[in-house]
């Protein structure tokens, strides 16, 4: 029923966590496809091990010959997917044994149910390793949700770290934002589907989240990377917009400040707003600045 899908690069120190989880997993049918970013450590070594030995599932890797990025790789994973529901797990994921039969259930319900196509992804809650919930649960359990109702009626998306498992069909037609020049966030895509489908949102621990400094959330970024990394990430959210979105919701006018300030720093002639968004983004930055700027002061 699923397919598992890790992307990796040198990360042979941490990747038998997610190995461990899909063994110790209560429910069987699934292909595990990682996705190898032209790693330099042992990690075709160890997952050649594991293939040979593995005898209640599939192992599929593929080791690109440069280095992509995790987007690219992912899309590139995408496509290999085979089954009805694709999980992206990262490469320092675990994961809790009863996750996969605990999806079963729950897919197989959706598609018991009326318009149940309209429901691309099934969300649940991520711990840490200590057992703490990242962030805060869902207002509502089995919270069938558009984009509209999940982040621009709240002005935010729901706090802190969520795990999905897709529609493999819907993530083959809606590929990961991705630039060669930065990393694109992820919620930038994840709204994009959103705006067409229903989540499903789930209380439900299921990921347990590790702190790595080398991960990519803490890897030390320089400024121009920030920058650049907020310039594509609000891009990618704005430039299909009308003016009046917009200036109408909070959750947009946080984005346009962001592309503002990312502009101030960083620009790309070949992905850049049409000039009445731009004017619209510098109105909202303007609207927005001076509540960035008593927080700070507030919080100092």
């Amino acid at each position: 029923m699923f397919s598992i899908l890790t992307p990796t690069h040198n990360r042979a120190n941490v990747i038998e966590r997610v190995y461990n989880s899909l063994k110790h997993q209560t429910y069987k049918d699934f292909e595990w496809i990682i996705i190898d970013d032209a790693s330099i450590d042992n990690t075709e070594e160890i997952v050649n091990k594991w293939q040979a030995a593995e005898k209640n599932f599939n192992i599929i890797y593929h080791k690109l010959p440069q280095n992509l990025g995790k987007a690219p790789v992912v899309n590139f994973g995408i496509d290999l997917c085979s089954r009805p529901i694709t999980i992206i797990a990262d490469d320092d994921d675990t994961f809790v044994s009863s996750t996969l039969e605990d999806l079963k259930l729950i897919w197989n319900t959706i598609d018991k149910t009326e318009n149940s196509e309209q429901i691309a992804a099934v969300w649940t809650l991520v711990q840490d390793e200590r057992g703490k919930i990242i962030g805060e649960k869902f207002p509502a359990d089995f919270w069938q949700v558009n984009f509209q109702q999940r982040v621009l009626d709240r002005n935010r998306p729901p706090i802190g770290e969520k795990w999905h498992s897709w529609r493999t069909n819907v993530l083959k037609t809606y590929k990961m934002y991705n630039n060669e020049n930065s990393f694109v966030s992820e919620g930038a895509t994840w709204n994009r589907i959103n705006k067409d489908y229903d989540f499903l949102c789930v209380n439900l621990v299921h990921r347990i989240y590790w702190y790595s400094e080398n991960g990519l959330i803490h890897k030390k970024k320089s400024r121009l990377s920030i920058e650049k990394n907020q310039y594509y990430t609000s891009y990618f959210q704005l430039k299909d917009l009308s003016v009046l979105t917009i200036l109408k919701y909070s959750f947009y006018r946080g984005i346009a400040f962001n592309f503002v300030k990312a502009f101030y720093f960083y620009r790309d002639k070949t992905h850049s707003l049409k000039w009445s968004l731009f004017l619209a983004s510098i109105v909202a930055f303007f609207v927005v600045l001076p509540q960035k700027v008593l927080y700070r002061l507030t919080n100092a």
